[in-house]
């Protein structure tokens, strides 16, 4: 599993131009944020392998992962379904957060801590494929995860990249 995501960039060198391609195995990088108090909000966005990014809000036909899996139908869905942002995200920075992915996976999860009511949630997670499910789907792994409840992959490069996608300013 770690070699599929070191061997990225030999993947990103030959992406088409499409929303999604199924030829293209790798790191997804999301940020979302979640609420249900008040009404339900939704949005968020996320990076695809070859640095491509696409927003996401609660008119987007979203589909949520089931026990932290999603179909590569489901995130072909997702993906199709957001709206694809001016924003590039450079080769030299997909390389080093997917580096930095492949060791973040294997990060425990602390217990998670109740720190409010209402405030929704803030995750940070990378979506892989799944290793005991060939390329038939994929998992999601949560960085950081803040709002009613806190809890971070306890992984120091989970730290970095969960920074790195709350820095993004996605418009």
């Amino acid at each position: 599993m770690y070699i599929l995501l070191l061997m990225i960039p030999v993947f990103l060198v030959s992406c088409e131009e499409k929303l999604y391609e199924e030829k293209v195995i790798g790191c997804y990088f999301q940020y979302e944020y979640v609420n249900h108090a008040w009404g339900f909000s939704h949005g968020g966005f996320t990076i695809n392998p070859a640095g491509k990014v696409f927003k996401f809000d609660k008119s987007t036909a979203w589909i949520f992962a089931e026990n932290n899996r999603l179909s590569i139908s489901t995130l072909r869905k997702n993906i199709e379904a957001s709206i694809k942002v001016d924003t590039l995200i450079t080769r030299t920075d997909i390389e080093h957060y997917t580096q930095l992915a492949s060791i973040a996976m294997s990060g425990k999860l602390s217990d998670p801590v109740l720190a409010g009511a209402d405030m929704g949630e803030r995750i940070c997670k990378i979506i892989i494929p799944d290793a005991n499910d060939s390329l038939n789907s994929y998992r999601e792994v949560i960085l950081t995860e803040n709002g009613d409840f806190k809890q971070n992959n306890l992984s120091p490069e989970a730290a970095v990249i969960a920074e790195w996608l709350s820095n993004l300013r996605i418009h």
